[in-house]
């Protein structure tokens, strides 16, 4: 017969350890929601809990501490008061938390006058006898004190899953006194996490012998003249405050514990309840395990056609709803497995081998006159056009009809975007595929119905979804989007070529680098040691040569490029590390991740994020071709290894001069802004002159260098303590800086204060496309969420913005090289620079034409201007 067990869960100490395991000490980032909700406290209680209460759990119960003051701090007012304050990002977590408890029917209870560890202990005791076994799930050490033959202990270790058992058998060895002998123990030695000070001058080791021989604090008490004298005084002196801690320490068995065992039971969970707490929270991997938990309601299932002769002319002749199944999230490297199609009233599977070679299929994807309705444009058209299927007429992209609805909704997997819109029983990709090295492809019916399933979605919200996007305005733009698709398709395709032999000699140059680096600092520090770890770096730095802003955690000093950066100036040890560090990021991150995705011919093929940024920004994947170094002269020898694949060829870079400035002079209607750049002026040098009250023809670099810093870090709402930072002043002098910039130029500060005021009452800004950014933490309580949202609205519009107009002037490149046939490619975009592998006799021509459309793309109030530039490899382009 199976044991009946209870139990018993420290809620506000699981809580505790799951805020502070969550957050990355490195950043001081944590989980939040898109819309700013901090989440990590809550993603880790539900981590260590979710899949106990599961599948172990029948009965349970959770205790909190209300966070009143209990009978602890009536007998001591200084109980607990070394704690820190409780964080405002934890705070605002424990409703959710409660919640998660409330959606799962967990019992819980809080009380005024005791502890959470009191009501686990007044709970313990009233229903002890009710069950077999009693399991205590805690960080409180407290709690041992309970430990008998029923009742089990399990104390949170390292992270948040690991748990360490204290049970009657093996207590004794791990702790060398009984469990009713905890609070004689803190009586003795005290506990500084609650502020019980104990016996002054005892500690673990004499507690230990003197419970060893007398059993209770009180006992010593009365055997103290039998002890040594010193210890002996200890006692005599301090007892009365060893009495009152060890009462203290105590778990009261009291509390007045209202419900039955019955209201204990675990009764089970609302799978479509608990599903939307999840969503809610945007908890994608509790939601993919709640879904392989649900039983599953199968479609129907679509007809496969397999025979690559079939004839397909009566069931193709209407327009239809296609989606690609794809082995990976990379289309390049994945395996093609074939499309799904819902045509009328038929649902339609067609294999790989039927897509390439039926000739009646090729010819419907081919044909404009029938429109196709998708998700993922861009790999539909990049898996079909490696097929030898050139497709036409694509007129809906789910994808990026979501992405321009709200770009927080728009996801790589199928499910996460739709049910943003529309909740759907279609499983999430990694439940039809598995993921990472779990991953296999299933039968032919599990990911047909899958395929299916997807064009029926599509099919129910597209007129939904269009008619939204017409209100918004947004018909311009979404065909903008379509046809980029295709850009950036035959863009991915191309790849660049890498001149293989050149970049293993930048390895090799970068490695004697480091090299050089590493020795120094081994000069430097008087000895050699593992410069790669942290503990041994910071014990050089901070221990051997007591180098100043040490900071200790938990592993030793942090050596991070903080610290590091703070020293760099005074110690040139600090300097060489992050020369050192440089140069292998430099070896690791380009160099043999560039060999790691090159092809046997020496081709890369970055994927473009169309619909994966929130200001409408490209975003480059596998590698990252957009966070190459630019200003550096590693930077540039990384760039040289990128040539042209034509016999005298060459490699040409266009990249838009100041985009963002001229897009906040156009939307701010400044007029000093609007005619510096109409006239050519230099905008960062007439800005100095104002600043620093200079003829123009006098502004020195440094006074320039400073006013780009400003001219640029307005665009991004940075603060006088930031600009301070930037360039070395101090923030009054930065403050007195920015004064005197919206002196100077007041219709800008009239429209930054305009789109803060404009976003926190409806909730996002707009770019000049009227492309949306939602920023839900411009209204938020936290101060530092609330600031990072105002940052937010004042960025969104300009780099959104310069984002569409690129996009544009990309679409209308690729019109004019197919008109003018030219077999030059456009092979990269970096934000506001495009890259093209030209042929040797067209150049000139995607000159002229590079240059006219990047400048035309749309009518703005200033000029736009391009600089255009062409090399044998990337770096002499620039």
């Amino acid at each position: 017969m199976d044991k009946k067990i209870l139990y018993l869960i420290d809620g506000n100490s699981l809580m505790f350890r799951s805020y502070y395991a969550t957050i990355d000490y490195r950043t001081g980032q944590m989980m939040r929601t898109t819309d700013g909700r901090y989440t990590n406290a809550l993603f880790g209680f539900c981590a260590m809990l979710h899949r106990r209460l599961i599948e172990d759990v029948e009965y349970a119960f959770v205790a909190f501490d209300a966070g009143s003051k209990t009978f602890r701090h009536q007998s001591y007012d200084e109980y607990k008061a070394t704690r820190k304050p409780l964080p405002d990002e934890l705070r605002m977590q424990i409703p959710y938390i409660k919640q998660y408890l409330d959606v799962m029917k967990v019992k819980r209870k809080e009380s005024d006058m005791f502890e959470a560890d009191d009501l686990l202990a007044s709970v313990a005791r009233k229903f002890r006898d009710d069950f077999d076994e009693l399991r205590i799930i805690t960080g409180d050490r407290d709690m041992l004190q309970l430990v008998d033959d029923r009742v089990k202990v399990y104390l949170t270790k390292q992270g948040i899953r690991e748990l360490d058992e204290y049970n009657a058998d093996n207590f004794f060895e791990k702790m060398g006194i009984t469990p009713a002998q905890i609070p004689d123990y803190k009586g003795l030695v005290g506990d500084t996490s609650d502020n019980l000070p104990g016996i002054k001058g005892i500690g673990p080791k004499t507690a230990l012998q003197l419970l060893e021989r007398y059993q209770t604090l009180e006992n010593i008490i009365a055997h103290s003249e039998k002890l040594p004298a010193g210890v002996q005084a200890k006692i005599a002196e301090n007892k009365d405050v060893g009495l009152w801690c060890k009462e203290l320490a105590t778990l009261r068995q009291d509390a007045d514990i209202d419900f039955t065992v019955d209201e204990l039971k675990f009764p089970g969970y609302d799978y479509q309840e608990l599903f939307d707490f999840f969503r809610a929270f945007e908890f994608e991997s509790f939601l993919k395990q709640l879904e392989k938990d649900k039983p599953a309601v199968e479609s129907e299932l679509p007809k496969i056609i397999t025979d690559a002769k079939a004839d397909l002319s009566g069931l193709l002749n209407q327009d239809a709803y296609i989606v690609p199944e794809v082995f990976s999230a990379n289309y390049y490297t994945g395996e093609f497995l074939g499309l799904g199609v819902v045509i009328g009233k038929d649902r339609l599977f067609f294999p790989r081998d039927v897509v390439v070679q039926n000739k009646d299929l090729k010819a419907y994807l081919e044909n404009g006159t029938y429109r196709k309705k998708t998700y993922d444009y861009k790999t539909l058209y990049s898996v079909l056009k490696r097929a030898g299927i050139a497709i036409v007429g694509v007129s809906f992209d789910l994808l990026l009809a979501a992405y321009l609805l709200n770009p927080a909704y728009a996801a790589d997997d199928f499910k996460k975007t739709v049910d943003n819109f529309h909740p759907s029983a279609i499983p999430y990709y990694d439940n039809v595929y598995g993921a990472n090295t779990k991953m296999k492809i299933p039968d032919i019916e599990v990911y047909a119905r899958y395929s299916a399933d997807k064009c029926e979605l599509i099919r129910e919200l597209e007129a939904e979804m269009i008619a939204e996007m017409e209100k918004r305005e947004l018909e311009g733009l979404f065909k903008i989007e379509l046809e980029l698709s295709e850009v950036l398709a035959e863009m991915e395709l191309s790849g660049l070529l890498v001149d293989l032999y050149r970049l293993e000699e930048t390895g090799r140059k970068f490695a004697r680098k480091a090299d050089e680096s590493a020795e120094k600092v081994y000069a430097e520090a008087g000895e050699r040691f593992n410069i790669n770890s942290p503990k041994q770096l910071g014990e050089i730095l901070f221990e051997k040569l007591r180098l100043p802003h040490g900071k200790r955690m938990k592993t030793g000093f942090s050596t991070n490029s903080d610290v590091l950066e703070k020293l760099q100036n005074d110690y040139p040890i600090a300097r060489h590390i992050l020369e050192y560090r440089a140069y292998n990021k430099l070896i690791t991150t380009y160099v043999n991740g560039l060999k790691e995705v090159a092809d046997k011919d020496g081709f890369i093929h970055p994927l473009y994020k169309q619909a994966l940024t929130l200001t409408g920004r490209l975003s480059a994947v596998e590698p990252n071709i957009q966070n190459m170094p630019v200003r550096t002269d590693e930077g540039q020898l990384i760039r040289e290894v990128f040539v042209s694949r034509f016999p005298g060829g060459v490699i040409l870079s266009a990249d838009y001069s100041q985009i963002e400035l001229r897009i906040l002079a156009h939307l701010s209607g400044e007029e000093k802004m609007i005619e510096a750049f109409n006239h050519n002026i230099d905008f960062h040098a007439l800005t100095a002159s104002q600043i620093f009250d200079v003829d123009l023809d006098t502004v020195t670099r440094d006074m320039r260098r400073t006013a780009k810093a400003i001219n640029f870090g307005i665009i991004y709402g940075m603060s006088a303590w930031g600009l301070s930072e930037a360039i070395n002043i101090t923030p009054l002098e930065a403050n007195i800086y920015i004064n005197k910039y919206f002196d100077n130029y007041a219709k800008i500060k009239t429209y930054l204060d305009g789109v803060i005021s404009e976003a926190k009452e409806k909730g996002y800004t707009q770019t000049i496309l009227n492309r949306r950014r939602y920023i839900p933490e411009i209204s938020s309580s936290n101060t530092n969420i609330r600031n990072f949202g105002e940052r937010t609205a004042m960025n969104a519009p300009i780099q959104g913005s310069a984002a569409d107009i690129i996009k544009i002037a990309m679409v209308r490149i690729a019109r004019r090289f197919r008109e003018e046939k030219l077999k030059s490619l456009l092979i990269a975009q970096v934000h506001d620079e495009l890259v093209f592998d030209c042929r040797p006799e067209e150049v000139d021509a995607v000159k002229a034409i590079v240059e006219k459309e990047m400048t035309e793309a749309v009518d703005l109030k200033v000029k736009l201007t391009a600089e255009v530039n062409t090399g044998r490899n990337w770096a002499e382009a620039k």
